[in-house]
């Protein structure tokens, strides 16, 4: 998915998409993700979690070298970005159900070690395409090579020995309800936290490099720069703040890390040169760094089996933001400008630090 950040301004360009319509590129994507969770939970709970993932993996794969090898416009360019998207649900869906399933004590922790590994990928994939980029490759080699290496990872997960995630159903509605039941207030959070949350970090990775090609005339290698520093800062915070998951609330935690990519989100876009936004854009990958962990973290919270819906509801929710935030920013884009586009990555922001304080009070927490 990082990839797409990077790219999109050059399948723009080849394929004529005006600026409007540039955020239906990922919305494809993200769109396949919602499929893909929905899928996994109303039909799929006889399938191993290993062979989930070879199911994943597999239709991420078909959807990249479709995107690559076969799309002429935006709608055979969407379409491909939809397989891809729910073969990424897959994977990213069953990861945290293991995580929530398997680990009860240090949830949190736990969860951040995963998404430090998502953030390690994150942060070395836009520098690597930056300079293949420079070097003559295009878009469609590089999604294209993307997809092949899903499909070998494939092949990888055959062979994984992997513990199967105790307790799944095909979920209903009935589940759901009853999971809230369980504690409203701690669902409600966990999942607005979660379509806050996703929908501003998506927004800042998937558009972080047009915003300094357009704004500041960045060349392609520093535009994917822009994401790689982003997804760096997330790296770092994830590490540095995962023993403070011990010494203090988790809730407090996503309540500061919220407030920060708020207040720099706003800065990278308002920023008068180059190398202060880029600057910028690493201190916003700090403030997102622990959020996602973290809220997914609180899904454990729930009891027996409910813990693994809790789960899916909260990247279901993510993988809707994930569509909304990045697709009203071509429009704002087009009629107001790009920095003013970016800066309302700061709405989602703040939103999710409001929900921290509900998830505060649905889990019990006491201030620490």
């Amino acid at each position: 998915m990082v990839s797409l950040g990077p790219l999109l301004d050059a399948m723009m360009r080849e394929l004529g998409i005006p600026l409007r319509q540039g955020g239906l590129v990922p919305v494809g994507f993200f769109l396949g993700q919602v499929i893909g969770i929905v899928v996994l939970n109303t039909h799929l709970a006889k399938m191993p979690a290993k062979w989930a993932l070879v199911a994943g993996a597999t239709l991420q794969g078909v959807g990249l070298v479709a995107a690559g090898a076969g799309s002429w416009n935006l709608s055979s360019l969407f379409a491909a970005y939809l397989v891809a998207g729910t073969g990424w649900a897959l994977i990213n869906t069953i990861g945290w159900m293991w995580i929530t399933a398997h680990v009860k004590t240090g949830t949190a922790a736990a969860a951040l070690v995963m998404a430090l590994f998502f953030s390690m990928g994150m942060t070395l994939t836009p520098l690597v395409l930056g300079l293949i980029i420079d070097l003559g490759l295009t878009w469609r080699w590089i999604v294209a090579v993307e997809g092949i290496v899903s499909l070998l990872f494939s092949l990888t997960f055959v062979a994984l020995p992997l513990q199967d995630i105790p307790g799944r159903r095909n979920v209903r509605l009935p589940h759901v309800r009853q999971t809230a039941a369980a504690s409203p207030r701690l669902f409600l959070g966990i999942v607005g936290a979660s379509f806050m949350y996703v929908g501003a970090e998506a927004n800042l990775e998937i558009w972080l490099p047009k915003f300094q090609l357009d704004v500041f005339g960045a060349s392609d290698a520093w535009a994917s720069v822009s994401v790689a520093l982003f997804c760096l800062g997330i790296t770092a915070g994830r590490l540095g703040l995962r023993p403070l998951t011990y010494r203090y609330s988790p809730s407090r935690i996503l309540l500061a890390c919220a407030l920060t990519l708020a207040v720099t989100a706003t800065g990278v876009a308002l920023a008068n040169t180059q190398t202060v936004s880029l600057v910028l854009s690493t201190a916003a990958g700090l403030g997102a760094s622990a959020s996602f962990g973290i809220i997914g973290s609180y899904s454990g919270r729930f009891p027996a089996w409910q813990s693994a819906v809790a789960s899916s509801v909260f990247v279901f929710a993510g993988g809707v933001g994930s569509i909304v935030f990045p697709y009203l920013t071509g429009p704002i884009a087009s009629a107001g400008g790009f920095r003013l586009a970016l800066a309302m990555t700061a709405v989602p922001a703040l939103a999710y630090a409001a929900f921290s304080l509900v998830i505060r009070a649905g889990s019990g927490e006491k201030p620490q």
